[in-house]
């Protein structure tokens, strides 16, 4: 007589094939999500290409990374007198220096696919976690609005490198590979060392409450990881100034839209914490915290979504906080050093957008609820989309200026002429940019932050190169009792030799 079991229950042997084919399918889904994500960073590297179509003249910083690759490879880095020194760029940069004219657009197409790159983490953490692609398009359309995140791209400054290399540690984080994870915030820590206190505590955690680290050798991995990148950070910014905290030093100093200088700089960074996203996702991003806060106030326990959740929310949290505690010591604490909060931001808003929505009543109801969300996202998306399609037109101008620049420096006889002339001597925004023409340190090119006929801040023999101050910043200011003579022009730019 067959033996009778309970409706539902099974064998071990059958229990045993079912874990086989449960493990099997697990498989087959992490390939299949491993596959496309590495076809999605090709399509990014592809696109980061295809935007160099969009012209733009590039920031700042970025300028100074290609300086300071091209020094490295000639084993004489001199980290002074420019911007604050990050390793990762100049690692990555620094082997296509030899390329010349070529490096720029190469560092401006890397970058740009960086952005890429983060919109579609944006969209596969979001998804991820909610369990919807709707939460990923919300979160990837989110993030394109930000403040910051198009004009950086454009530009190729380092922050939405920055958000690629975190929001790929917290998928890689759900993917349970902790080491990879770590080694991805060691990236991220060669980008803003506000990233070293977090790499510390998730290096507290795994050490502690991860029992794959128990044994002393991962946990001297794991130490590694964490202490690796203050390390590099210090070793060559000492090697390059003769100072581990030239870097420090230089951020404290900054010129221009610094919340140090403000009455409250803690309530200065916060304010541009809320204005680095749209309204719809401040307004969410609170909803979700008060939500997450009230179930834990109430012990309930809640779901995964729940807890991902407040974990994203603590951590964009913590990154103002730091942020803010850092301008109130006399660091600037500029809105798009907050880049990351914001794009965490972005995705706990899309979250909760389509977590509220789901949990719904009717059907009817979470298509009204779907269409207000839509309406309000495009209202309060116009202007800042307006704004980044404003900002194409002044950086196609901005790179014109540019390639005046290097005309005007060909014309004054190129850079060992103008080195024998004098010091050179240039509108400040464009400095880190002269500096790579003319093939010297940044130390050894004068920007003119703040230059008038009594204070000039430069000293003769020099060589000027002056342009409207619209695009450049301040011209250099000349001496009535200083003589002059034009020796090249190009475009805007005039050169002038002073004695």
């Amino acid at each position: 007589m067959r033996s009778c079991r309970p409706f539902g229950r099974r064998s071990p042997r059958n229990r045993s094939a079912l874990g086989s084919r449960a493990v099997r399918a697990a498989s087959r889904v992490l390939v299949r999500s491993e596959s496309s994500l590495a076809v999605g960073v090709g399509m990014c590297l592809a696109l980061g290409g295809l935007s160099l179509g969009v012209p733009s003249g590039m920031g700042y910083d970025s300028w100074a990374w290609l300086v300071w690759g091209r020094e490295v490879l000639h084993f004489s880095l001199d980290t002074e007198g420019g911007p604050s020194w990050k390793p990762l760029p100049v690692i990555l940069i620094a082997p296509f220096t030899p390329l010349e004219d070529v490096a720029p657009a190469i560092w401006l197409g890397f970058s740009r696919a960086a952005a890429f790159a983060a919109l579609l983490l944006a969209y596969r953490v979001a998804s991820r976690i909610a369990g919807s692609r709707l939460a990923g398009v919300v979160a990837a359309a989110a993030l394109a609005l930000s403040a910051d995140f198009f004009v950086t791209a454009l530009r190729g400054y380092s922050e939405p490198l920055l958000i690629a290399l975190a929001l790929a540690a917290i998928d890689q984080h759900l993917a349970q590979r902790r080491l990879v994870v770590l080694t991805l915030v060691a990236f991220a820590g060669l980008l803003r060392p506000e990233v070293w206190i977090f790499g510390a505590i998730y290096g507290c955690f795994l050490a502690i409450a991860d029992g794959r680290f128990s044994s002393t050798r991962a946990r001297f991995r794991v130490i590694a990881l964490v202490a690796v990148t203050p390390a590099s950070w210090l070793t060559t910014d000492l090697l390059g100034s003769g100072n581990p905290l030239e870097a420090s030093k230089v951020a404290t100093t900054a010129p221009q839209g610094s919340a140090a200088k403000s009455s409250a700089p803690a309530v200065t960074v916060v304010e541009r914490a809320g204005d680095a996203v749209i309204l719809p996702v401040v307004v969410l991003f609170l909803v979700a915290l008060g939500v997450a806060i009230w179930r834990a106030v109430g012990r309930r326990r809640g779901d995964g979504t729940d807890r991902a959740v407040m974990w994203l929310a603590g951590l964009a949290l913590g990154w103002i906080m730091v942020v803010a505690t850092m301008a109130e010591v006399g660091y600037a604490g500029r809105r798009r050093y907050l880049a990351l909060a914001a794009a965490i931001m972005c995705v706990v808003a899309a979250i909760a957008l389509v977590t509220m929505i789901s949990r719904l009543p009717h059907q009817r109801i979470r298509h009204m609820a779907l269409g207000a969300a839509v309406l309000a996202f495009v209202l309060f998306g116009f202007s800042p989309a307006r704004a980044d399609y404003r900002l194409i037109s002044l950086a196609a101008e901005q790179e014109s200026q540019n390639d005046e620049l290097g005309d005007a420096v060909v014309r004054a006889g190129g850079p060992d002429r103008v080195a024998m002339l004098g010091s050179a001597v240039i509108n400040p925004f464009l400095h880190t940019a002269l500096a790579w023409k003319l093939d010297q340190p940044l130390r050894r090119v004068r920007p003119t932050w703040s230059s008038s006929r009594r204070k000039p801040n430069w000293s003769t023999p020099a060589v000027l190169f002056r342009a409207p101050p619209r695009l450049a910043g301040p011209r250099p200011a000349i001496p009535r009792d200083i003589a002059t003579r034009q020796i090249a022009r190009a475009g805007r730019w005039r050169v002038v030799t002073a004695r």
